[in-house]
């Protein structure tokens, strides 16, 4: 598909499908969303063509981040953070640590 309305399009309805997916299923949005964009993008089906909209692309890129960011801020809640503050540090130092270690593996 190369037409960019119809990439808009169809990656608009796939979005709102996961969103909705995921909320009848108790997962968190991205888990649906990165799956669509598996099964649909160029790695998958090929429903989904990325490149066919251009430099428009990056400009679409940077108004999600944006809107996922002001999501992510606005369900942000500081005493959840320090309730699970033992499992975050856990996290973030094993999540360093696999990062580090995949990576150099990777690259060897």
């Amino acid at each position: 598909m190369n037409n960019p309305a119809l990439t808009i399009g169809l990656s608009m309805v796939l979005g709102m499908l996961a969103q909705v997916g995921s909320k009848h299923l108790h997962l968190p949005g991205i888990v649906l969303l990165l799956l669509s964009g598996i099964l649909f993008g160029p790695d998958g089906l090929n429903w989904i063509i990325p490149d066919s909209l251009g430099p428009g692309l990056h400009i679409l890129v940077g108004f999600a981040v944006a809107i996922i960011l002001f999501e992510g801020g606005m369900n942000l809640r500081i005493s959840r953070i320090m309730r699970e503050r033992k499992a975050i540090r856990g996290l973030i130092t094993v999540g360093a640590l696999c990062t580090l270690i995949g990576g150099t593996l990777i690259t060897i």
